[in-house]
């Protein structure tokens, strides 16, 4: 019977650890798969165990000690080198991200400019430094809806500034807007007091982008059907603004920011001018009359209830209060739904009252976002409306061109309008 014969089991290039059990070192920097798994600190050597045994021997021999000291220092050399080669590759980059040259250009126009316009009340700039410039850059970091928001703000404000390519920012300004609110639904499951504060300037900015994106440079002409689709998605936008600030109402008495949305009474109702006095009766008494043809008793009775609260609107500011959100967003919040559809399918008396609410929109202080959008409204309104119709809306053609020259093109307008019919 022969002897069997008995292989050695050193590791020679394996680290200490592995040397010291005698197990097969699979060599993986910066640790190995024996230190990983038992959870300790991989030294990955690469000394060869037979020149170290030999070294041993030579010293042992009487060597000269500095003989036995250059050699050591050589190896060594050798092995650091060759480690910090195995390191540098595991750690190298796989790939260059990508850079977005436009959406660093978005982002930093929010930082410099658009993110201090935003706010409605200008006596206000701690809001402003705290929401606009504080708490939503800091949110855009980690959430991709209010960093697409903030991203087609900014594009809409770079059109209004008037750039010599309005139209790569009108684009960008859609795309980011869709992604947007494709990915809010999906990522806020719930309203608490650590989100409440970014999803209230989320539905602010989704409003502004609603409101100034038909009156922006580079913005498609209306056509017959647009200017409805525009009107029909302001009023759906500030109603859907309101009814979120009623739901966040508790949560933001909760959040870090509630000194800033403490409840003021200041509200107050004003007596009109016999201006809109005259006005609101006109209104009245075309929607009493079948004079223009049959109209269902339920079309009467919202379009009665729309006017009810136009001239609570209109006391309201007839007492001047300052501007904020809630005078843009009371008359929207208090019709019915109902005459949302009516002024969807063109019902004349709907299209006239909401050409009343434009004139008192025009009175109002606007930002950049709502600069014109009253007047463009408007005009558009104007071109829906028969002949017939067209002295029903003279106080609001009076209210808000009450230039020469915007005289001039409206009655230029009307006689295009009478022509045609």
């Amino acid at each position: 019977m022969g002897n069997s014969r008995r292989f050695h089991t050193k590791t020679r290039n394996g680290c200490t650890n592995c040397k010291k059990r005698r197990v097969k070192c699979n060599l993986q920097a910066p640790q190995c798969h024996h230190c990983k798994r038992r959870g300790e600190d991989c030294s990955f050597q690469f000394k060869n165990d037979e020149e170290n045994d030999d070294e041993e021997c030579q010293d042992s021999d009487g060597k000269v000690a500095g003989e036995s000291d250059s050699l050591s220092l050589a190896q060594n050399e050798r092995g650091s080198s060759r480690r910090k080669s195995s390191e540098l590759r595991w750690m190298e980059p796989s790939v260059w991200p990508a850079l977005d040259i436009q959406q660093s250009e978005l982002r930093w126009q929010y930082q410099q400019s658009t993110g201090s316009t935003l706010a409605l009340l200008k006596e206000d700039p701690r809001r402003v430094q705290l929401i606009w410039k504080g708490e939503v850059p800091m949110q855009s970091e980690h959430n991709s809806w209010i960093d697409h928001c903030t991203m087609a703000i900014s594009a809409l404000h770079i059109c209004y500034l008037n750039p010599p390519n309005p139209k790569d920012y009108y684009t960008a300004a859609f795309k980011n807007y869709r992604s947007a609110v494709v990915a809010f639904p999906k990522a806020v499951q719930e309203m608490n007091p650590e989100n409440c504060v970014t999803i209230l300037s989320f539905s602010l900015m989704v409003l502004m982008f609603q409101l100034g994106i038909s009156c922006v440079p580079g913005a498609a002409p209306m056509t017959n059907g647009l200017p409805v689709a525009d009107a029909y998605n302001a009023i759906s936008a500030l109603r859907g603004t309101w009814s979120l600030i009623d739901q966040l109402g508790p949560h933001l008495q909760q959040s870090k920011l509630k000194e800033l949305f403490t409840h003021r009474k200041h509200l107050r109702f004003e007596a009109l001018d016999e201006n809109h006095e005259i006005a609101l009766s006109h209104l009245r008494q075309l929607n009493e009359t079948s004079g223009f043809g049959v109209r269902r008793e339920e079309d009467r009775q919202k379009c009665a209830q729309a006017i009810t609260v136009l001239r609570f609107w209109y006391s309201i500011l007839a007492a001047q209060l300052p501007t904020t959100w809630l005078l843009v967003l009371w008359w929207p919040a208090g019709v019915a739904p109902e005459f949302l559809t009516l002024l969807r399918s063109k019902d004349p008396m709907a299209l006239v009252i909401f050409c009343h609410w434009c004139a008192g929109m025009y009175r109002i202080p606007s930002p950049w976002f709502l600069d014109g959008w009253a007047k463009r409204m408007l005009s558009a309104m104007l071109n829906l409306l028969d002949a017939d119709w067209l002295s029903a809306v003279q106080w609001p053609i009076d209210e808000v061109f009450h230039s020469q020259g915007d005289q001039l093109a409206i009655e230029s307008n009307v006689q295009t309008i009478e022509a045609s019919t």
